[in-house]
């Protein structure tokens, strides 16, 4: 803060501490500067619409001469055809063969593989690439190119050639390596590295003056470049459906490399499908053929079985066993019953000699027997008819009696031997039990034994018949085989994608706008020097009191007493704005340094002097740049005799004050003779003395003094000086240069320090925001606003300044109207 003198209601003097005034955000940079943008527009507007109409016209350039890109899509559909049809009984199934369930994304997958592509490119034969010499560019053919280069022999690498086409029957080739081959279209030729090579024409052939040339490229890479052009997407989650799309620069291109991988995919399925079913035929063959070596094998070993045990139907020969064991158990008990039959007879006939005997049913069988027996019989009745008849030594009688006894002997001997016979009987009748008996206790064993061999041939005839079933339904299987994909939208061109005409006439646009300020920014962000006012607002908070043209005259003094120039009024505005820097009629001298030579503090001296003597004041303009002295010697005076001569007491105080020779009112005190120590003289007792006769002598005592960059004969000059403006030329002052009126304003050795742009030029860097500014100020309150610009005519005008004054020991806000509000000059 500082103090200041301000005239207050009685027109007596007060001191009040008077605050700067806030900064706008506009003037700072640190908002969006409409004012800014619009000043720049006018200050570049031919710039502007030159960089304008360049970029469009680049724009359509680019357009003309950038190769399209279009697109294709298609949409392909996964049906779920694998899923088997059969039972819970189907062995396939259960050894999950055939049994396959859609995934779309491993179809995709499918789809995405190198492998596909590959079949793309053999097919469509996208490895060679035709092309043709246009009048600013190479253009790709496709469709239209006039002739196939058809490889006889296997190649797969990298080759070039052109073709030249002379007719419409031959045609000369420069291949690689220098070889050079003339030949007509359908020869055979024989290329360096390729082989046997035939040039076809096509049905679109035609003769050119331009030069075609092939490429050929191996598969793999150019699968694999393909192969990332391709898109796949899910349209609907709901069903198996996937949607193919395509980027080319070839339109028909796209169509048909995604129509061909759909073909390939449907090939790959089926072969995929084929191949599964050939191996299943063969494996069903393999194994009804090892099923039928053991199926044989079984039946053979039931028969070897059957034949050892001799048997063919088990129930029903165990049911014959059981019946012959019934009839030989029957018999054996018939042949025992006999057997005991006969020891009867026999003890019978043995104990009771000369009765009758009558044989056992059983017994009458034996004819032998029975007829001995009825023999016996008939002897024995006739014996007991003679006996009653006839004496006992009747020799009738006695040969009956021995009759008798031999058929009694024979019967006896045929008993005998009858009961040999049937107890041999019943041993043989007993054997044949216990061969049945064994036999009936064998069948368990052997009905299991040929129970399990017949559960294997029954198991493996299974496995045959059925196996023979599924190689008949594989193989209808096959022979009706279709691809799981279905193409339900062939693939149609979608039209072109890029380049985008609208966008690329828009961005050009854009760029051609902004490029002018991106220049303006980029120059401002990589310059060093002050180019605008805004980067001393941004740098410091020191008022700036005025900004000064550029003196496109050349001449030391630009104001003159009629003159309308615009530096001219620019002074004049610096005049009014000292008005109020120096209210007081006691503040009469004006100090002016800068941070190094050439910001032309000199001049603005000059020029302000001459602005304050033209509105009737008394000024003196002190020369004390003691080192480098430029007033005497921009306005042709005499330097001899001046402030060194003075204060080392050579010169009286009448003798140092030359007139200026520019205006009566303006009065000169040269420098002198450049002394050895100008800051020894400066801090003399007669410095002291000599301002105070200035003071009373003049209205005004303007200070050029030396830079205060490079030495401090300004800081010891400040304590004679009311107020201070420091120079800042635009372009030429370095920004970091302005810490050294910081350092001297905030340190308290310059309080009363204000700034002024000189050399201003209004398109210097294009634009740099001039305009209207307002809320400058330092107690007094200070604004304005100007534009100008050679040949543009703009106007100038001051705006509102407003400052404090104290009433009724209260600080009251006050706005002064400075300058020429409202109105405009143009520049002659």
């Amino acid at each position: 803060m500082t103090e200041e003198n301000i005239p207050v209601s009685n027109g007596t003097q007060a001191t009040a501490q008077l605050q700067p005034l806030p900064v706008k955000n506009d003037e700072t940079g640190g908002g969006f500067n409409v004012k800014w943008l619009l000043a720049t527009v006018l200050a570049i507007w031919p710039w502007l619409l030159a960089s304008i109409i360049v970029s469009l016209i680049a724009g359509n350039v680019y357009l003309r001469y950038y190769t399209p890109i279009y697109s294709a899509s298609a949409q392909l559909l996964i049906n779920d055809s694998r899923k088997s049809s059969s039972g819970s009984d189907d062995l396939l199934k259960a050894l999950k063969i055939n049994n396959n369930k859609i995934n779309i994304d491993n179809e995709i997958q499918i789809l995405k593989s190198r492998s596909m592509m590959t079949t793309v490119v053999k097919d469509l034969k996208l490895n060679i690439v035709y092309a043709t010499e246009g009048r600013f560019k190479r253009s790709e053919l496709y469709d239209a190119k006039p002739f196939e280069f058809i490889k006889l022999d296997y190649f797969d690498g990298y080759y070039d050639c052109a073709v030249k086409i002379k007719d419409q029957n031959s045609y000369h080739l420069s291949g690689m390596r220098g070889q050079e081959i003339d030949a007509h279209f359908g020869d055979t030729m024989t290329l360096n590295e390729v082989g046997r090579v035939v040039l076809a024409k096509t049905n679109v052939f035609f003769v050119s003056p331009y030069e075609f040339f092939v490429n050929h490229k191996p598969v793999l890479p150019t699968a694999i470049e393909y192969q990332y052009q391709v898109n796949y997407a899910i349209p609907n989650k709901a069903v198996t459906c996937i949607q193919l799309s395509m980027t080319n620069n070839i339109s028909q291109r796209a169509v048909d490399v995604i129509n061909a991988l759909m073909d390939a995919y449907q090939r790959k399925n089926v072969e995929d499908r084929n191949r599964i079913a050939d191996s299943t035929i063969s494996f069903i063959d393999n194994r009804k053929e090892a099923l039928g070596r053991e199926l044989s094998s079984v039946e053979d070993t039931i028969q070897v079985f059957k034949q050892r045990n001799g048997i063919a139907d088990v129930s029903a020969q165990a049911g014959m066993l059981l019946t012959a064991k019934a009839n030989t158990t029957e018999k054996l008990q018939e042949a025992k019953q006999n057997l005991r039959v006969i020891g009867d007879i026999t003890n019978y006939i043995q104990k009771f000699d000369d009765r009758l005997i009558t044989l056992p049913a059983t017994l009458m069988e034996n004819k032998a027997l029975g007829d001995l027996l009825a023999k016996y019989n008939d002897i024995t009745d006739k014996i007991d008819k003679a006996e009653l008849t006839m004496a006992p030594d009747n020799p009738m009688l006695k040969a009956l009696i021995a009759q008798k006894k031999e058929v009694k002997k024979s019967f006896a001997n045929s008993l005998a031997t009858a009961k040999q016979e049937t107890e041999l009987k019943v041993k043989l009748i007993e054997a044949d039990l216990r061969e049945t008996n064994s036999s009936i206790r064998t069948v368990p064993r052997v009905e299991r034994e040929l129970l399990q061999s017949t559960r294997r041939q029954e198991i493996k005839q299974e496995l045959y018949i059925f196996l023979l079933k599924k190689r008949e339904e594989t193989a209808i299987e096959k022979s009706s085989t279709v691809a799981d994909g279905v193409v339900v939208d062939s693939a149609l061109p979608t039209g072109q994608v890029a380049p985008d005409k609208k966008k690329i006439l828009m961005v050009s646009f854009l760029l051609g706008a902004l490029v002018p300020f991106g220049v303006i920014m980029l120059r401002r962000a990589l310059n060093i020097r002050i180019i605008s006012k805004t980067d001393i607002t941004k740098a410091t908070t020191i008022p700036v009191i005025g900004e000064i043209g550029n003196n496109g005259a050349g001449e030391s003094v630009a104001v003159s007493r009629n003159s309308r120039t615009i530096i001219s009024e620019q002074f004049r505005a610096l005049r009014t704005n000292l008005q109020y820097l120096m209210p007081s009629a006691d503040q009469k001298v004006i100090m002016i340094t800068s941070s190094m030579s050439g910001e032309g503090k000199s001049f603005i001296a000059i020029n302000l002097a001459m602005t304050l003597s033209l509105s009737g004041k008394k000024v003196c303009i002190m020369e004390l740049d003691l080192r480098k002295p430029k007033v005497s010697k921009m306005l042709g005076l005499n330097n001899e005799v001046g402030f060194s001569n003075y204060s080392i007491g050579k010169a009286s105080f009448d003798d140092i004050l030359i007139p200026s020779g520019i205006d009566e009112n303006l009065v000169v005190l040269p420098s002198g003779p450049i002394p050895p120590n100008p800051a020894e003289l400066l801090l003399m007792k007669s410095t002291e003395e000599l301002f105070r006769l200035l003071r009373n002598r003049f209205d005004y005592v303007i200070i050029d003094t030396s830079p205060v960059g490079l030495v401090t004969d300004a800081q010891l000059l400040n304590r004679y000086a009311d107020t201070a403006m420091y120079v800042v030329r635009q372009g030429y002052t370095y920004k970091q240069q302005l810490g050294i009126p910081n350092e001297l304003f905030y340190s308290g050795r310059i309080p009363k320090l204000n700034i002024i742009l000189n050399d201003v030029v209004a398109n210097r860097g294009f634009a740099y925001g001039y305009g209207y500014e307002e809320g400058y100020g330092y107690g007094y309150g200070y604004g304005y606003g100007y534009g100008y610009g050679y040949g543009y005519g703009y106007g100038y005008g001051y705006g509102t300044y407003g400052g404090y004054y104290l009433e009724d020991n209260k600080p009251k806000k006050k706005k002064f109207l400075g300058g020429l509000t409202g109105k405009k000059k143009k520049d002659s």
